[in-house]
């Protein structure tokens, strides 16, 4: 049987198949698929476990680099350092794992004051930076007119 997801994280609703007992995902929720006190207590757990824990990531050359807070790791996603399919790993992890794969981590650095700060970024130093390299490139093609391959040599 299928039913549809009340409260989809993006997009609006969609379709879920519906769990049972047993299976991995299945909540013990209400009818109205409000959680029970104890999946909530079980939530805040891994929240406040993630949020103390000392972190080490891997950069793009795969050097770790670490010992790292949530502070660190929320400027570093700033910069453009980390994203969500970067190896994180931490005390309780067995290995290193993308960061999307360890629960609550990626929202606990994607906060608001995160967002903003990466769209600022984005929209006021890297986009104006691309377009006056594209304009250059553009001129020098135009006043040259040769092909790449005459330039290599």
């Amino acid at each position: 049987p299928v039913r549809l997801a009340q409260f989809a994280t993006e997009g609006g609703p969609r379709i879920t198949p519906r769990r049972t007992p047993g299976q991995p995902g299945y909540l013990r929720g209400g009818a109205d698929g409000s959680i029970t006190f104890e999946q909530r207590q079980q939530f805040d757990y891994i929240r406040t476990a993630t949020k103390k824990n000392v972190w080490y990531y891997r950069d793009r050359l795969n050097t770790a680099r670490g010992p790292c807070t949530l502070p660190v790791l929320r400027e570093a996603w700033v910069q453009g350092i980390i994203d969500e399919h970067t190896l994180v790993w931490g005390q309780g992890l067995a290995d290193w794992l993308p960061a999307r794969n360890v629960r609550t981590l990626v929202p606990q650095i994607r906060t608001l004051e995160v967002q903003a700060a990466t769209f600022i970024k984005k929209q006021f130093v890297l986009k104006p930076a691309l377009e006056k390299i594209r304009k250059e490139r553009a001129a020098f093609r135009t006043s040259h007119q040769t092909w790449q391959v005459d330039n290599m040599f």
